[in-house]
């Protein structure tokens, strides 16, 4: 597991817009550029594919962990080239940082 963010010290070392909002942790597959966006504990559950998995190309509709901790369970257990990150909306756009 990683280091513990301080999502207020992340958005001033970022030097972000104060109008900036932290959307959550997020997982992202880098190699595709792809976000979790939703998962099932059930791997048999016929509604989602991939094993389980439902994968997007648009930050919108990342799945926001509440914690960076479940977070980083979830790349944990997941593994391949998940990793966890900081999903910012900047106003016209959104910000990702890896953590």
């Amino acid at each position: 597991m990683g280091k513990p963010v301080k999502v207020s010290d992340l958005m001033k070392e970022l030097n972000l817009p104060k109008n900036s909002k932290f959307i959550g942790f997020v997982v992202h597959l880098p190699n595709s550029d792809e976000f979790l966006m939703n998962f099932s504990e059930d791997r048999s559950s016929s509604e989602l594919i991939q094993g389980g998995y439902i994968w997007a190309k648009i930050p919108d509709f990342a799945y926001a962990f509440n914690s960076q901790r479940e977070a980083e369970k979830f790349t944990k257990d997941y593994g391949k080239d998940s990793l966890v990150a900081c999903l910012f909306d900047v106003g016209d756009q959104y910000l990702l940082q890896p953590v």
